[in-house]
């Protein structure tokens, strides 16, 4: 099962990255990194520590690029 943390860490991590680039629209990156977040949390791939820690910083960024306070 390491084999695909490895992939869902990274997959996670280039929704954070997406979440900052002004090219990519943020609520569209919310959306689906809300699901895969659900999706890995629900088949056991993601610690319900890594849930919360993803949700809360892609929260913050989201709000982060539509302006308002983090």
């Amino acid at each position: 099962m390491s084999e695909h943390h490895d992939v869902a860490i990274g997959m996670l991590e280039g929704y954070v990255r997406a979440m900052s680039d002004p090219l990519c629209n943020p609520s569209a990156v919310k959306a689906s990194s809300s699901t895969a977040i659900l999706i890995l949390r629900t088949l056991g791939i993601i610690s319900a520590q890594e849930d919360a820690n993803y949700t809360e910083s892609l929260r913050r960024d989201y709000e982060r690029r539509l302006g308002r306070a983090a």
